[in-house]
């Protein structure tokens, strides 16, 4: 989330007790199981519709001592994945706060949105998310209890479970979900900021941060996991039938001036590893990039 003084950016990677890997293009991808340094490891599903998911993220340009606050994990295994997005924090006397209150907020949010989502549950994918969701916002108010500003430390983002040839997602916030069908680029989630964008000289920094931020009664209210229960009113939830052949692309706001620089049709018919390269490598004509990160998930027989 890049929003001026507001937002300077979030984004945060970070794996928990997962292996990261490179590949031979100096990608960076997270894999549940170990394999050999310099490949890429599929792993396959059980069902009439299977999918390749891979991911990779690139620390901003902006300042040589901001972290990557960005996070992405899958698992094919359980038809799991999801990008996070850590709300970039202040300088402080002209340094970046370390260890990152962003970061930490997307590790607790990260631990307690997994453990839901890769435990076996009869519910239903979306009450899945549901939950994955709460919890995950739950355990960033633990991790935020004794913070002395107001301005507390959050993370928006993108969850999707993949089940009997359905995507379910649930976001918050303005990381992008994409579908890829039939050489159709379509979004599937909306940007909660850009009524706040468009205000945006109307309200100092601390109102957008404070005040606006997950208040659903205010016209340019947009939603943070950041513990506040309020959050709650800002998550979206949905389904959408897939194909063989469709990708999901699920990609942090770093990635928005990739996405712009390219016509509709070109993004869609780039394949996983394209895209991935491309994206992470793409650097404005001016000025900084934010911090990037994409998971992209490929649909076969």
């Amino acid at each position: 989330m890049n929003y001026k003084a507001a937002f300077a950016h979030p984004i945060p990677l970070r794996f928990i007790n997962k292996s990261c890997y490179t590949n031979s293009v100096g990608l960076k991808y997270i894999h549940i199981n170990p394999c050999p340094r310099g490949k890429i490891h599929i792993q396959q599903r059980s069902l009439s519709m299977r999918f390749i998911m891979k991911g990779a993220t690139e620390k901003n340009t902006c300042y040589a001592d901001k972290p990557d606050e960005d996070y992405f994990f899958f698992d094919e295994a359980s038809g799991f994945a999801m990008i996070l997005d850590g709300v970039t924090r202040d300088r402080e006397n002209g340094i970046y706060p370390n260890p990152s209150p962003a970061c930490r907020a997307c590790n607790a949010f990260a631990e307690a949105a997994q453990a839901v989502l890769l435990n076996k549950s009869d519910a239903s994918p979306i009450a899945r998310l549901k939950a994955a969701a709460y919890a995950g916002n739950e355990a960033v108010a633990l991790a935020n209890e004794g913070f002395s500003s107001p301005f507390l430390p959050g993370t928006v983002g993108v969850l999707t479970l993949f089940s009997e040839n359905k995507l379910y997602y649930a976001y918050i916030g303005d990381s992008n979900g994409i579908l890829i069908s039939n050489g159709t680029m379509s979004y599937f989630t909306e940007p909660q900021t850009a009524e706040v964008h468009r205000h945006r000289k109307e309200f100092t920094s601390d109102e957008i941060r404070t005040v606006i931020c997950n208040n659903p009664s205010h016209p340019c209210g947009y939603g943070v996991w950041n513990g506040r229960p309020s959050s709650a009113e800002f998550l979206r939830v949905g389904e959408l039938p897939l194909s063989v052949g469709d990708k999901v692309f699920l990609c942090t706001d770093g990635v928005d001036p990739f996405l712009a620089s390219l016509p509709a049709e070109a993004v869609a018919a780039m394949d996983a590893d394209a895209f991935l390269s491309r994206a992470m490598a793409y650097l404005r004509p001016e000025g900084h990039m934010d911090d990037r990160t994409a998971v992209v998930i490929s649909t076969f027989e």
